[in-house]
């Protein structure tokens, strides 16, 4: 009898190491036919297919939480003085070769799984299913195209880590030869159209949003997941990363035919593609009830309606599967997220500081991305060039905040810098900073008893004994539920403070979808239309009309040029701190953004003038270059396989 050990795995196919395919175990050991005698033992195999899920906005275990520009984490001199977290060393130029941060290849040395092992898993269960009796039809086919969607999503997540990979749609015999488990990386485009092929093959198998089972089904595969991840992958393949570049045109090869693995001509009908995979998406979200989170929550019904709008962008991440969610993570929970994006917004008891530490802060790149009051750049807003706010956004204003709409964003009778005023809801919605008001988080009574943020060096929002503390002074707002109760001797999460991680929502398909068009076809009322839906939830006039008022380039987005360049501006507010940012930065290639140094304030300043100073906060300069688009295979791996052909630059 064949044992699970047995069967070949896609990790001896890449690192061909003995032991893993040639083992040979006892018979009491659990078989193939054991985990197929009946529904429910299959269902657990199911659930292990599931297992191998990256922990998509895991602080430590997904690298784009703390990867790339938008937050930076403290890290003393002494490096196990502190917990450094995985993407901060990757945010640090530390990707290395021999020993991989975020190694999804064969899963060392990133806390997590071999992808590959995840595949192979999802390929026995395949291969296995037919033996069960006790399960219907019904259960089948839809266990069938959950496992199959699995399978298409680790080759997607492979494909964004590493560009061009083997593709393994079954496994391999235990009599093949060694020759045959040495696996081939395969050409760009045959990757993409495999892994659309197989979620379209699977999607009429897969039940609709409203059929899951919140209860006991929470976080499974539905055909808007599927479809969702299917359009994300097509808008990556015709993103200038996949879609005609030529910086691979000599690395990496094909080893069978020495042709480049990346396509070298740029093809703009691969955008026609994507944007009609986010239509189709677009129209069965509609026809399943989905749509942009709008709802006032109960708490805030007698809040003004500055704060409403506020937490309505916020509960569009943390509200529990709600309307705009497509696809949550749920194979974690976010207690440790919430712990560190929060910000002490009261003196703690000594005991009680590590509870709230808000490493995961924003550096100043990501505060100043955020659009003015009148929804266009800061640094092309009329209004503030007239007024000297941009130039001297580093200051602090002199005179304190008072009237409407500012005491609902900065403490009245508190100065703080320029910075802070005249911008946009979602600002105020994300970014906790220094005299801040902190709406929620168990205080909701305006202006009676609602807190705000100090951020001097002693003072309860900044470094405040320990080596746990925002780097940057400020603190990530957005990224956990309003609901959070804090007090002076705990943290209390729930029931409300949970939520499953928005690995998609229905605003990103928007973007998505309106950048695809651009691509293709340039500038046009659909484009406008669907940025608009973004930008009235967030409380701003529509694209055309806010250029026109308010920038010093009206005509801006009249052309594709233009236009791209709002677009990604939007994505990166309307995103922020979601974990999307690394990965579009690097799909757009513009990895040399990466360079500019994380910068914040002074947080060891004791006064205003100490504390507002802009500083570096990298202890080290960071530098990335063309190499960092695509993470490293393990230089073991390739030694071992000689079919593989490592990364360009590693």
């Amino acid at each position: 009898m064949k044992t699970i050990f047995k069967i070949m795995t896609i990790a001896a196919l890449i690192s061909l190491s003995a032991c893993d395919y040639l083992d040979v175990v006892p018979d009491n050991i659990a078989t193939i036919d054991n985990a197929f005698s009946n529904r429910n033992q299959a269902e657990k195999y199911l659930y292990s297919c599931y297992s191998y899920r990256p922990p998509i906005g895991h602080i430590d275990h997904d690298p784009a939480m703390f990867g790339g520009d938008e937050v930076w984490q403290y890290y003393p001199t002494a490096v196990a003085a502190n917990r450094i977290y995985n993407g901060t060393q990757i945010a640090r130029g530390l990707q290395n070769s021999n020993s991989p941060w975020a190694n999804y290849w064969n899963g060392e040395n990133n806390n997590g799984k071999s992808l590959w092992r995840g595949i192979r898993d999802c390929n026995i269960f395949l291969e296995n299913i037919d033996k069960v009796m006790d399960i219907t039809d019904y259960e089948k086919t839809r266990w069938v195209a959950e496992a199959k969607f699995l399978k298409a999503y680790y080759h997607y997540f492979l494909f964004k880590c590493y560009g061009p990979i083997p593709i393994v749609d079954v496994n391999l015999p235990i009599s093949a030869s060694v020759d045959e488990v040495k696996a081939y990386r395969e050409p760009v485009d045959k990757v993409v159209e495999y892994i659309s092929n197989l979620v379209l093959e699977v999607v009429p198998d897969l039940p609709a949003s409203g059929q899951i089972l919140e209860g006991t089904e929470a976080g499974r595969i539905d055909k808007l997941a599927a479809l969702g991840m299917r359009a994300e992958m097509l808008v990556f393949a015709a993103s200038p990363l996949f879609n005609g570049n030529t910086d691979y045109a000599n690395t990496p090869l094909d080893k069978r035919t020495g042709e480049p693995l990346f396509n070298q001509t740029y093809d703009a009908n691969k955008w026609k593609v994507a944007a009609d995979a986010c239509k189709e998406l677009i129209d069965l979200c509609n026809a399943q009830g989905k749509s942009l989170y709008r709802r006032i929550h109960n708490r805030t019904v007698a809040a003004p309606a500055e704060l409403q709008l506020q937490t309505v962008y916020r509960n569009a991440v943390t509200d529990r599967w709600n309307e705009e969610l497509l696809w949550g993570g749920t194979n974690y929970d976010c207690a440790q997220l919430t712990k560190t994006a929060h910000a002490r917004i009261m003196r703690m008891a000594v005991g009680n500081i590590a509870s709230v530490t808000s490493e995961y802060c924003p550096t100043l790149k990501t505060a100043e991305a955020y659009y003015s009051s009148n929804g266009v750049p800061i640094e092309e807003d009329n209004q503030w060039s007239q007024n000297g706010w941009y130039t001297n956004r580093y200051s602090v204003r002199d005179e304190p905040s008072s009237g409407t709409p500012e005491i609902y964003y900065v403490k009245e009778g508190q100065k703080t810098a320029y910075l802070h005023y005249n911008r946009e809801p979602r600002f105020y919605a994300s970014i906790g900073f220094d005299r801040g008001i902190y709406y929620g988080s168990g205080y909701y009574d305006f202006p009676g008893n609602v807190k705000h943020c100090e951020s001097f060096n002693l003072e309860y929002s900044g470094i405040n004994l320990g080596s746990q503390f925002s780097w940057t002074g400020y603190s990530a707002k957005k990224m956990h539920s309003f609901e959070v109760s804090v007090e002076t001797n705990s943290v209390m999460l729930m029931p409300n403070g949970y939520y499953p991680f928005p690995i998609l929502r229905l605003a990103d398909v928007y973007l998505m979808y309106a950048e695809a068009l651009n691509e293709y076809a340039g500038p046009s009322d659909e484009v406008y239309s669907y940025l608009d839906l973004i930008r009235d939830r967030a409380g701003l006039e529509g694209v055309v009309d806010s250029w026109k008022k308010y920038s010093t380039r009206p005509t801006k987005p009249e052309t594709q040029d233009g236009l791209r360049e709002i677009i990604h501006q939007e994505r990166t507010i309307e995103l922020a701190l979601e974990g999307k940012r690394f990965w579009d930065v690097r799909r757009w290639k513009k990895i040399s953004e990466l360079n500019d140094q994380p910068r914040g304030w002074n947080i060891y300043g004791e006064t205003r003038e100490d504390y507002y100073r802009v500083i570096e906060v990298a202890r080290v300069p960071v530098n990335f270059t063309v190499r960092d688009y695509f993470w490293p295979i393990k230089e073991s791996d390739i030694i071992t396989n000689k079919n593989l052909v490592q990364n360009y630059g590693w």
